[in-house]
């Protein structure tokens, strides 16, 4: 996920949160906002009456007696609950961040601004169906009538920054499925560090350093450029078709997602587990839900702003999501004229580009300042995308791309009058077609089967994902969902030339013909990131992806085949399991490596000792992923810079080799493990370099850092002294607020390899990130009450709220709380009723 938890620091408000707070004691500043959550309020626009029950939880039980009244209602109850997450989150899309924060999130509003995400919203509300149209009107209508006649305070962050949100409007609630889109699938940052490799180190060099996906790894569904050293910094001079490349894992995201069949179940039904891996927050992305009316009868979680379950079940089918991790973005050259900046060439005349005008609000911070100030951000859209040359890093970063100008031929034959050309970079991306996620949505949640389920993906365009998938009467399976670029030449891992024609997307991998399993032999599916489809599938020249290592994938099929009938808490104990397997492999491989110091020595051996379960309380575990973060970066230190530099701006910055480190780490310990002789010498390290040596080096440092950070014995050393979750809200950086508005830290285990996954990277370039799962669901389709769930932090945005963080300890422990369905037990459950009534 986008991090906005840095944003608050910069915004004036400890002298805000004074101000704001001034003469009302905390408590009741806190307690101001809540909702109403008992009694009967008046909402305009409703047919009739909508029944609103909460349960224990705080999650909302939504019963109506027809579609528009139900989303009306849905938008009434995230606005309660989430307003002020619902007004950041329209704002990221809209790239209007720097209107609530000041300058310092311009360069964020700059990189949404430029790809065009308020525009492309804008276009999109004209093309939706009827159907789509209605219940995004009534959804909005929800929002508007709970801000505009619900009497109730404003949540308290409006209240500080002395802001009112604006009416809801179609267009705000599409914006936010590209930011998601853009976090889950940043293809385009992969090809600029590939293409820095290629400049650094050469071709040759490249394609051996490169990762690759492990042939030994789970498979879901079975069965030349040449760069100047400057890439980044200075220019792209020529293009040629390159040997092919294998893109890293993006920011760390991933998600868990299997299913069983009946004869794999106790109850003999088909069972679902799903777990969506984001970067986590307080108040978390989900926000779940029951919805009852019209045609509708769906339980599961939300997006705060959005109508729809995204994840759950309804009553025939249950369903959950992975992030496919595929290549569906490209990086197009541009030759632009140096004398004209709107002509870039093409098929040998020249085109105009597109001028957008963007004009962003910047609040002012310094005394003095006027309050608002304006930006003009030009956008320049090429046939291929928007030109994104000055967004793709900061100044300093170097695979910042700067312009370069080169001397070609004219492509009209002007000869020796030729001008000279301007290289740009311009994005081509699915997601800049027409997003018809709501849609596919609303979709899902009225399939009754695998057809009508695949019928709905049809309309999912970006992020592509992987669907697990189950139904009641048996059936289970999974399908990708996302539209597949088809590609005559290239894969997505490096840019490419615009201006030949020979690059060009042919349309995309037909929905029908999207990787899918239904009903396979092995009674069982598992996608966890891992590689989709081997070479025998029809489209396997096209479908590229940044696949991760696979370790989440393979663990969970042992767990799967340790029990051969499984129910909700096998499937919970798998959830919860921190296991670490390249943990176990690297511990094996110390075990008999040369040393003379004690301390390395005492070290190395509680290594060695360790079981491989990431707990709080293990030793061998610090030890470990300290060794790896050394391991991975002496391996690679011929990449230098690299290694920390960032793409992105503001608060869409990524440091992208951080997860190409993370993809090849298999091949380093495969590597080592087939390394020969005493010093375990490999060619491939290069000249004096050998994997005994680079051990030693990594385990050197590994116990500098550890002795510095954590004293002199390593048997105190435990993983929870070095790895905890702090949720962090967006203001919660601002350390008048901190206290209010974040909770933790809490020690945690796991990591990003681990089935429960705990990510903590060490390298971001937007602040402190953690990253693990934003949700958990379990579904039996032999009774959906037998059903289970749970958030990270709880149900409401308010921090004044029981609800706020109640599900926390929960999470971390590895507990659940039933998926109410049945009518009978959500009364047993209910603690408020709320009615809202039509006026």
């Amino acid at each position: 996920m986008i991090n906005l938890s840095r944003l608050g620091r910069a915004t004036g408000l400890t002298i805000g949160a004074a101000a704001g707070l001034a003469g009302v004691s905390a408590l009741v500043a806190l307690r101001r906002p809540l909702p109403r959550t008992t009694g009967t309020l008046p909402v305009p626009g409703l047919r009739s009456r909508v029944q609103v029950l909460r349960d224990r939880w705080g999650i909302p039980h939504i019963y109506a007696d027809c579609n528009e009244d139900l989303f009306a209602a849905l938008g009434y109850i995230h606005a309660q609950e989430r307003l002020w997450q619902m007004e950041v989150n329209r704002r990221t899309g809209h790239g209007q961040l720097a209107e609530l924060f000041g300058p310092i999130a311009l360069s964020s509003d700059r990189f949404v601004r430029t790809l065009g995400f308020g525009r492309l919203a804008h276009r999109d509300v004209e093309l939706i169906d009827d159907d789509t149209r209605a219940t995004l009107e009534a959804y909005v209508h929800g929002v508007n009538a709970f801000v505009e006649f619900s009497r109730s305070p404003l949540p308290l962050e409006f209240t500080l920054l002395r802001r009112t949100p604006r009416p809801w409007e179609a267009a705000d609630v599409l914006v936010w499925a590209r930011v998601m889109a853009l976090s889950l699938n940043t293809n385009w940052t992969t090809a600029l560090l590939n293409a820095r490799i290629v400049a650094a180190v050469g071709e040759e060099r490249a394609r051996e350093l490169m990762p690759c996906y492990p042939e030994t790894h789970p498979i879901t569904v079975p069965a030349g450029i040449h760069y100047n050293q400057n890439i980044g910094e200075g220019a792209l001079r020529a293009a040629a078709e390159a040997a092919p490349f294998l893109n890293q894992a993006i920011s760390g995201h991933g998600s868990n997602g299997w299913v069983v069949s009946g004869e794999r179940s106790i109850s003999e039904k088909p069972l679902l587990a799903n777990d969506t891996h984001l970067g986590l927050t307080i108040p978390g992305v989900w926000f779940e839900v029951h919805l009852v009316g019209g045609d509708y009868r769906v339980a599961g979680f939300t997006f705060p702003g959005v109508p729809g379950v995204v994840i759950g079940h309804n009553e025939r089918i249950a369903w959950g999501t992975t992030n496919s991790l595929t290549s569906d973005q490209d990086i197009y050259i541009e030759r632009f004229r140096a004398d004209d900046p709107l002509r870039y060439e093409w098929c040998g005349a020249w085109e105009e580009a597109e001028l957008v005008r963007e004009e962003i609000t910047v609040k002012g911070q310094k005394r003095g300042e006027a309050p608002f100030s304006s930006v003009i951000e030009e956008v320049r859209v090429t046939r291929h995308g928007p030109i994104i040359s000055a967004i793709t890093g900061p100044d300093e970063s170097p695979l910042r791309y700067s312009s370069p100008v080169a001397q070609t031929a004219d492509p009209q034959g002007n000869g020796i009058d030729a001008p000279p050309i301007v290289e740009e970079l311009a994005l081509r991306w699915n997601a800049f077609d027409t997003a018809r996620i709501v849609q596919s949505v609303l979709q899902i949640n009225h399939a009754r089967d695998w057809d009508e389920f695949r019928a709905a993906l049809a309309d999912w365009n970006s992020p592509a994902q992987n669907f697990v998938y189950v139904d009641v009467d048996g059936h289970y399976g999974h399908a990708l969902g996302g539209y597949i670029p088809i590609r005559p030449k290239g894969d997505g891992r490096l840019p490419v030339p615009g201006w030949t024609g020979e690059y060009e997307w042919q349309g995309y991998i037909p929905a029908a013909a999207l990787p899918a399993a239904y009903d396979p032999p092995e009674g069982l599916v598992v996608t966890a990131n891992n590689r989709i489809a081997g070479g025998a599938y029809v489209y396997g020249g096209t479908l590229h992806g940044d696949w991760l290592n696979g370790y989440r994938a393979a663990r969970i099929r042992q767990l799967l085949d340790y029990t051969f009938r499984h129910n909700a808490e096998s499937f919970a104990r798998i959830q919860t399991d921190v296991l670490s397997l390249p943990g176990i492999e690297l511990a094996r491989l110390l075990a008999d490596l040369p040393l003379t110091d004690p301390l390395k020595i005492q070290a190395r051996d509680l290594l060695v000792a360790w079981d491989g379960d990431l707990t709080t309380e293990c030793v061998g575990g610090t030890i470990y992923a300290t060794l790896r973060y050394h391991l991975e970066r002496r391996t690679y230190a011929e990449l230098g810079d690299l290694l920390q530099a960032q793409t992105g701006l503001g608060v869409f910055g990524v440091i992208p080799s951080r997860d190409y480190l993370g993809r090849a780490f298999p091949n380093i310990v495969a590597r080592i493990a087939a390394a020969e002789g005493p010093k375990r010498r490999d060619p491939w390290l290069g000249a004096g370099r050998t994997w005994n040596s680079v051990l030693q080096e990594s385990l050197a440092l590994t116990i500098a850092e550890l002795r510095a950070s954590l004293g002199n014995d390593p048997t105190t050393w435990n993983y929870s002294r070095v790895h905890s979750l702090t949720l962090r809200h967006t203001l919660g950086s601002a350390p008048a607020l901190a206290p209010i508005f974040n909770r933790g830290p809490w020690p945690t285990g796991g990591d990003v390899d681990t089935v429960c996954m705990g990510y903590l990277p060490r390298d971001t370039a937007t602040g402190p990130v953690y990253i693990a799962p934003s949700q958990r669901q379990i579904c039996d389709t032999g009774d959906w009450d037998n059903s289970l769930s749970i958030l990270p932090a709880g149900q409401s945005g308010h921090p004044g709220s029981l609800h706020y963080n109640d599900m926390a300890a929960s999470w971390r422990n590895g507990s659940y709380h039933p998926m109410l369905w049945s009518r009978a037990r959500v009364e047993e459950h209910t603690v408020a009723r709320l009615s809202l009534m039509p006026v």
